[in-house]
């Protein structure tokens, strides 16, 4: 490809910078659509008219604006995309309706369905089918959506400025998606380390749903912390293992029927508190009694790791729970904690957030916090490998 300048032989380079302010680029219209388009003006603020020439491409000028019309899909040069319809085609496929994607991507309906037509005409390809009141996204979409999020990573890192972070001076607000085992075995430590380190850094916990896949993808959550059982698509993602923590009894005090140990027997003959974020019928015990023929009497299903230790403390039952959180009810009720009479593997604790976060030097910072072990307990750190 040649580019040529009507009035000047030395133009401005082409750098368009992505974001709000970003000047219209270039829009392109695929080969099954030859119908005229409006102009657009040049990304760049030089004078003349200027047009680039290629054997599949056929210019279309009009004083100083210009566009192209992409005569073949298979030689598309991305340089030559309006780089506006990445993050339209991004809500379109988180989405999947237009009034939705254009609420997530703050513009007005009419102007996504007008960039839906653009993406339609790039691509020579519906995009998206109505069935029913809703839009299914055809073969070429599902592709687009597994590619997507890492063209767009690549984009980011490629044109964005770092921006510098220091935690001591950050009025920041970090956004953490978990479930309250998190609060229970590793928030109190990160929230004095923040005292400390980044007093003006603030954090928002929320409960790990599907849709925080989708909000971890779009950046909107900085990281997320779950059981390695949770089901999670990790396209866009990064996945790590933290630490595994082994399970632990809890007995409340004064228990009658419990002396310094706790015997199998004396184990299944009492009631037992299982906690079931996932809504699981059973548990890891369960499934470890399984395999030696036995069964459990589950008195009690809840479906946080806080109300468990409540459950103990007054009644009979007992809680075979995350050691890091049994320690935690130790610590804040007295309840005794004992190692459990079977064999059963520990819990994997699991850390994930989105490729995008990784050229963020803040959400760097507060994730090496916890994926390094850096604001935890001496306990939990000690359940990290060497």
């Amino acid at each position: 490809m040649r580019a040529t300048n009507a009035r000047s032989s030395a133009s401005r380079p082409f750098a368009p910078r992505i974001g709000a302010t970003t000047r219209r680029p270039l829009a392109v219209s695929a080969a099954s659509s030859h119908r005229p388009m409006k102009p657009v003006p040049p990304v760049t603020s030089t004078s003349a008219s200027i047009v680039f020439m290629h054997e599949t491409m056929r210019p279309v000028t009009h004083e100083r604006k210009w566009m192209y019309v992409i005569r073949d899909m298979s030689n598309v040069d991305a340089r030559l995309i309006n780089l506006n319809l990445l993050p339209a085609l991004e809500a379109l496929l988180i989405e999947g309706s237009v009034s939705a994607a254009a609420r997530r991507a703050h513009v007005s309906q009419s102007a996504m369905s007008h960039s839906l037509a653009k993406l339609r005409e790039l691509f020579d390809d519906p995009l998206f089918v109505q069935t029913g009141r809703a839009m299914v996204p055809t073969p070429r979409a599902r592709q687009l959506a597994a590619t997507l999020p890492t063209a767009l990573d690549a984009l980011t890192h490629a044109v964005a400025a770092p921006e510098r972070f220091d935690p001591r001076t950050s009025r920041r607000t970090f956004r953490v998606a978990t479930v309250d085992y998190f609060e229970l075995a590793v928030l109190p430590d990160v929230l004095a380390h923040l005292r400390t380190h980044a007093p003006s850094v603030s954090l928002s916990v929320e409960r790990f749903s599907p849709a925080s896949v989708t909000a971890l993808g779009a950046g909107e959550i900085d990281l997320a912390l779950v059981g390695s059982s949770a089901p999670v698509p990790l396209a866009g993602l990064r996945r790590a293992v933290l630490y595994e923590d082994p399970f632990a009894v809890l007995v409340r005090k004064d228990h009658t029927r419990v002396g310094r140990r706790l015997d199998l027997e004396t184990y299944l003959s009492l009631g037992h508190v299982l906690v079931s974020v996932e809504g699981r019928e059973d548990g890891a015990v369960d499934r470890a009694l399984a395999k030696l023929g036995r069964t459990r009497t589950v008195a009690l299903r809840v479906p946080s790791f806080v109300s468990a230790p409540l459950a103990v403390l007054s009644s009979d039952h007992v809680c075979t729970i995350a050691s890091a959180v049994a320690r935690r009810a130790h610590e804040l009720f007295g309840l005794r904690v004992l190692a459990p009479p079977l064999a059963l593997a520990p819990a994997a604790v699991v850390a994930l957030w989105s490729r995008r976060a990784e050229v963020d030097e803040g959400a760097s910072w507060f994730r090496a916090l916890l994926v390094r072990g850096v604001a935890t307990s001496p306990y939990v750190r000690s359940l990290f490998p060497a």
